[in-house]
């Protein structure tokens, strides 16, 4: 795992995704630091009040990072479907 973080290529494409959730949705670039510690992710309610955003902009957001394979929804919790690249994020 850490040849693979330490690898330049990973970091290009976290850069990649991390632009990616800076277009369309407000907010995306936040949950995706909010989520980044939590494995097992986070409730809607805890997202919501971490993030400081209202249920509709919140839910805008994580369905735009869900439709480009970002975050998924477990047992009512939100979390980012790629170990790496939540790893990347930790580091940013």
């Amino acid at each position: 795992m850490e040849a693979v973080i330490n690898n330049p290529e990973f970091f290009k494409r976290g850069r990649y995704y991390w632009g990616q959730a800076a277009r369309g949705a407000e907010g995306q670039q936040v949950i995706l630091q909010v989520l980044a510690p939590h494995l097992e992710g986070l409730s809607l309610d805890a997202l919501a009040q971490s993030t400081g955003m209202n249920n509709a902009d919140l839910q805008k957001a994580l369905n735009t990072l869900k439709r480009h394979d970002v975050v998924e929804e477990t047992q009512g919790n939100w979390r980012i479907m790629v170990e790496l690249f939540r790893r990347w994020v930790l580091q940013q």
